[in-house]
């Protein structure tokens, strides 16, 4: 199996001779930036602004060699720091429709726009403005032309990997094609898209295609020199496909049998972070296997239930501390929410805070949850109240109530 993390490292490497030095340069001077947004963020504020330039420097670092956007970007992020006051950068723009106003890339506005409309969703309120910055994708043809565009990448040639504007987009899609509440919502509120049947079977038509029939897999595609496409097996993108469309995907013995073998293979292309195991993987492979049981047969199930019992293990003793916080880690997630999101999605799709036997054992955790109450405790005291830190407090108290 091709190593896709070394194969992309190669072709920036070929396109800029000093990429490594350069990427590690670039990584020293904004680790102490994020160290002082999330001091911030631990104090209550979401820092909107501040939020938004990281995740645009974290971007440029990861997915391109665009030394001189990611100076500027870092030189933004930096003067953001010194004012708190930033409220503003949450709320949706006039001009355009979009959110993410201190976004530079376009695809980063439709994963900050989807967020957006599931929080107006739940309470039932129209957008302020039109969507009108979605105009490239507004009609099936620019759909599947843009989706095209963005597939397969020329690192070698441009210094530019599509994977992330390609899974950020099509996640977005995904929700609005098949999340029946965003759907619904979008036909019923947004002007200035049409969310039709046509587009919709444009894009789902466009989703099956892609699936790669070895793998079951999504994932971007990745030209060599030589001209050869090699696809790549993405666990990240695949479960947002697979996740999306509630499991209505073909090829699952396929889909286990990869997901399996890639447990100790480096993300996207695997479980694992510098190493480890970590909450967001573990929460994507938890449910793809959830989903997917199923449609395999009982050795797989064996398999995938072996794996997550490793993973929820290194969950309780790895990522948590003894009084219910998750520990963050910046060289992975955006906000302290989110370290706290994905835990307790984690914990929450493998049945652990419930008192019914989940699908992948045969019992229940009586320390379930009590863990979930220590949880809700910890969060209150750290008054986190970003978006993610909301999402992952919602789950909470669906699954055991207000602890109070």
């Amino acid at each position: 199996m091709t190593d896709f993390n070394s194969l992309i490292e190669q072709q920036f490497s070929a396109f800029d001779p000093d990429y490594s030095d350069r990427k590690g340069a670039y990584a020293d001077k904004l680790a102490p930036l994020e160290e002082k947004l999330i001091a911030a963020q631990q104090t209550g504020n979401s820092m909107a602004a501040s939020d938004q330039y990281m995740i645009e420097c974290k971007w440029l670092l990861l997915y391109t060699a665009d030394w001189d956007g990611l100076e500027k970007k870092i030189a933004q992020f930096e003067k953001s720091l010194k004012n708190k006051d930033q409220d503003w950068a949450e709320e949706q723009v006039a001009s355009d429709g979009s959110w993410g106003p201190c976004y530079d890339q376009w695809f980063l506005k439709v994963d900050a726009m989807i967020d957006a409309i599931n929080a107006l969703a739940d309470e039932g309120i129209a957008p302020d403005y039109p969507l009108t910055f979605l105009s490239p994708i507004a009609k099936p043809a620019d759909l599947v032309a843009w989706l095209d565009s963005q597939k397969t990448s020329r690192i070698f040639a441009d210094g530019l990997d599509r994977r992330d504007a390609l899974g950020a987009v099509s996640a977005a899609l995904s929700e609005m094609c098949f999340k029946s509440e965003i759907r619904d919502y979008f036909r019923q509120y947004v002007k200035g898209f049409d969310l039709s049947d046509d587009y919709i079977a444009a894009y789902k038509s466009w989703l099956d295609d892609w699936q790669d029939a070895q793998s079951g897999y999504w994932g971007g595609w990745f030209e060599t020199d030589t001209g050869d496409i090699l696809k790549s097996p993405d666990l990240s993108l695949t479960f947002h496909n697979i996740s999306y469309q509630h499991g209505k995907v073909g090829l699952w013995p396929a889909i286990f049998k990869t997901t399996l073998a890639i447990r100790d293979d480096a993300y996207p292309f695997g479980w694992k972070h510098n190493g480890d195991f970590n909450n967001h993987n573990n929460y994507d492979v938890a449910k793809i296997f959830d989903l997917g049981w199923a449609e395999v047969d009982s050795d797989s199930q064996k398999l995938a239930s072996a794996d997550i019992s490793t993973i929820l293990d290194w969950c309780l003793t790895k990522s948590m501390t003894p009084d219910g916080g998750f520990i963050d880690d910046p060289t992975f997630y955006n906000s302290v929410g989110s370290a706290y999101y994905y835990g307790v999605s984690f914990l929450d799709q493998i049945g652990y805070f419930g008192t019914d036997i989940p699908f992948w054992t045969d019992h229940a955790f009586a320390d379930g949850p009590a863990l979930c109450c220590n949880i809700q405790k910890k969060m209150k005291a750290e008054k986190l109240d970003d978006d993610e830190a909301e999402a992952a407090m919602e789950k909470l108290l669906d699954a055991c109530g207000n602890c109070g």
